[in-house]
């Protein structure tokens, strides 16, 4: 066996201890890249027609960061886009969603300023599960089936994610955590004639409760003058409560939710919602079943939403699903999905559309 040189064995050595320094010396990055992935082929109808697709559920990329001041307080940032991997064309633009930069004192609380999540919205506990189509907390406890069949000019869905906001997240206190979160009218309108000035701005807050196996919260959102004045009318505030139920045990996850939604112009909606899941090694089964009242007295516009799904989980950042749901509207509602990018938006009344999905969800 031939022998290295004693030359080269110092060399080696050298070599070997300016690596070791140069790994130790080098900094970790300031912040942290993290995403979803999701895409499923879909068999869908929108109660009349029935097509194929490809479908993208709100993939996104983004980065954050934290860096310690000391005396328990730091500087926080987030940027949060969402992107469309199945077609490039409906990928939005950069920090479209929960984008800003704020402060947090582990004592105090935190504030961040910028684009995010209306605390009515982020209330999910353990109700929110389901993947693919088949979640009915946007569709009816958010309201978006309503909104549709009503039309957004009056009556809104309240799955907000608002610009311009200031939010205040307290610390962790007994298991609860409140938030508050406000957004001023940036663009208040002008008096014209008999039509008064007008601003829309928005408001909104939760607690919630969370011990790992129990949880539960309340929240709330106005929007002043969604419905607009007029020279004969005032407006009117869009307005929502929600509550959420829930409990993880072992292998059972389990949660409820109800909402009520109201114009303050004739147009109020009452909505609930089941969840529950259950673990079975690497498979999850998975089932909710939401309805949303009628707007108003023989509106006939009420509607259901029920989905199952089975998934089988590769590891903790990759799952491969497979779910049907479906809407079931009463001859006035227009009711349809609105997870996915592509799913039909000209829905018949009374009609009830389908989806069955084969999809890939990947986390980092």
């Amino acid at each position: 066996m031939r022998l290295i040189s004693t030359k080269s064995a110092i060399a080696l050595a050298a070599l070997a201890a300016s690596g070791a320094t140069f790994a130790q010396a080098t900094p970790a990055l300031p912040f942290t890249w993290y995403g979803t992935i999701e895409v499923a082929a879909e068999a869908n109808s929108d109660g009349t027609t029935s097509r194929t697709a490809i479908q993208n559920f709100s993939s996104n990329f983004g980065i954050k960061g934290e860096r310690q001041f000391g005396h328990g307080l730091s500087g926080l940032f987030q940027v949060e886009t969402g992107f469309a991997p199945d077609d490039t064309t409906q990928s939005k633009t950069l920090a479209n969603r929960n984008s800003f930069i704020g402060l947090k004192s582990a004592a105090m609380g935190t504030v961040i300023v910028g684009t995010n999540d209306m605390p009515l919205k982020e209330l999910k506990g353990t109700t929110k599960i389901m993947l693919g189509e088949g979640e009915a907390m946007e569709t009816i406890i958010h309201g978006r089936g309503t909104s549709q069949t009503i039309g957004k000019t009056v009556f809104g869905q309240v799955h907000t994610r608002q610009t311009n906001v200031v939010e205040y997240i307290s610390p962790k206190f007994s298991n609860f955590v409140a938030k508050f979160a406000y957004s001023p009218d940036e663009v208040a309108k002008v008096a014209v004639g008999a039509i008064p000035a007008y601003g829309q701005p928005v408001m909104g807050g939760s607690l919630e409760y969370n011990d790992g196996m129990w949880n539960a919260g309340l929240a709330f959102q106005s929007q002043d003058n969604f419905t607009l004045p007029t020279a004969s009318a005032a407006g009117q505030a869009m307005q929502a409560t929600k509550v959420t139920l829930g409990a993880q045990m072992g292998d059972w996850k389990t949660g409820l939710a109800f909402s009520t939604i109201d114009n303050n112009a004739g147009k109020k909606t009452n909505n609930w919602m089941v969840s529950g899941a259950y673990t079975m090694g690497a498979i999850v089964f998975k089932g909710n079943y939401g309805a949303s009242s009628e707007s108003a007295s023989g509106a006939a516009d009420d509607l259901t939403l029920t989905g199952v799904e089975v998934d089988y989980v590769l590891d903790k950042d990759t799952t491969l699903y497979a779910g049907y749901s479906t809407i079931k509207n009463s001859k006035n509602a227009k009711g349809y999905y609105t997870q996915s990018d592509n799913f039909p938006s000209a829905i018949v009344a009374g009609t009830n559309p389908t989806a069955f999905n084969l999809g890939i969800q990947y986390k980092f």
